[in-house]
């Protein structure tokens, strides 16, 4: 018999929260993306790799570390230089790259970084995803790539059920240095917000972690060096993963705490054939399902999960996720 099963709903996300694959996009180097619709958004999954502006301006590779360290004007580098890691990673931008600041006269138009169609994210589009993938608690599991070969043991909790596929990028530190490579991703936001302490303006950033699920959102200095990811200028409001979690508010499961047996409640929602529950781990490995054939399915728990924090999530018959709750046993 379980101790206690305390239940909270979460609004996350597995494979099928991103419902459709993007048409993607071109850079002007010619570099193809991959996309991803998730909820309403349309994400690129790679880290930007582009050396100009949209309209062919060039961007200075810098090298130089304490060069790096005192520029004032858009720069992107390789991570230690190495072409080989662009392959992979892309390059890292610092902020006036992001905000198209080319040169030092403050009166000249700055140019844009993204191609036609697409932007690098507000600091509330990022709010966006990460409330949708459950919260800034849980959702770098869920934008994380599975696995070792990008990020540093253990990539705690990471699932990359978002297909958002962040990799372990590391970062160049205001002051030319790079550091951080399997440890941790961050990406620039368009949005700068004064930092008091400082009396200045810094950009927001999004930063993951090797060893946690947690997505951390902070400010930075302009002169660090990040990688880039951009976002589509077109809103899915009518995605089918906008319409489940729409839906999935009306789901319930209870009680709150349980001990043997646990209730989804369906609510307002008419289940049809092939409705299944999931429960899994934080690891995103399946502990185990069920079909959902009536308006109230109870689950027995017994030795069905032992202490530990777990996900359970209710999929319709297309296979899309209508809500997730969060799970801890005691």
């Amino acid at each position: 018999m379980k101790n206690k099963l305390f239940l909270a709903a979460l609004f996350a996300t597995t494979n099928s929260f991103s419902q459709l694959p993007g048409n993607g996009m071109t850079d002007f180097d010619g570099n193809i993306y991959n996309s991803v619709i998730i909820d309403s958004q349309e994400w690129v999954k790679e880290n930007l790799n582009v050396s100009h502006y949209s309209d062919g301006t060039v961007i200075p590779q810098v090298t130089d570390a304490t060069q790096w360290a005192n520029l004032t004007t858009g720069a992107w580098c390789y991570y230690n230089n190495s072409v080989a890691h662009g392959a992979i990673y892309g390059k890292l931008y610092n902020w006036y790259a992001v905000a198209g600041i080319h040169d030092t006269i403050s009166s000249t138009p700055n140019k844009v970084l993204a191609p036609a169609g697409f932007h690098v994210p507000t600091h509330d589009e990022w709010i966006t995803l990460t409330t949708f993938l459950g919260g800034l608690e849980v959702a770098g599991g869920e934008m994380k790539e599975m696995g070792t070969t990008h990020w540093e043991t253990p990539n705690t909790g990471a699932t990359n059920n978002s297909n958002f596929t962040g990799l372990g990028d590391g970062f160049r530190m205001d002051f030319g240095f790079f550091t951080g490579m399997g440890l941790y991703a961050n990406w620039w936001s368009s949005t700068e917000t004064l930092q008091v302490t400082a009396n200045q303006l810094y950009p927001w950033i999004r930063h993951l972690d090797h060893d946690n699920i947690a997505v951390t959102q902070s400010q930075s200095t302009k002169t660090t060096g990040f990688s880039v990811r951009l976002i589509s200028d077109t809103v899915f409001s009518d995605t089918p993963s906008n319409m489940g979690i729409i839906k999935g508010e009306t789901i319930r499961i209870y009680p709150n705490p349980a001990a043997d047996n646990v209730v989804i409640d369906l609510g307002s929602l008419t289940a049809s054939s092939n409705w299944m529950y999931v429960i899994s781990n934080t690891l995103g490995q399946e502990i185990t399902h069920g079909k959902i054939i009536s308006q109230q399915t109870i689950i027995n728990l017994n030795d069905a999960l032992s202490e530990g924090l777990y996900f359970v999530k209710v999929y319709d018959a297309l296979g899309n996720v209508l809500t997730t709750k969060k799970l801890f046993v005691e």
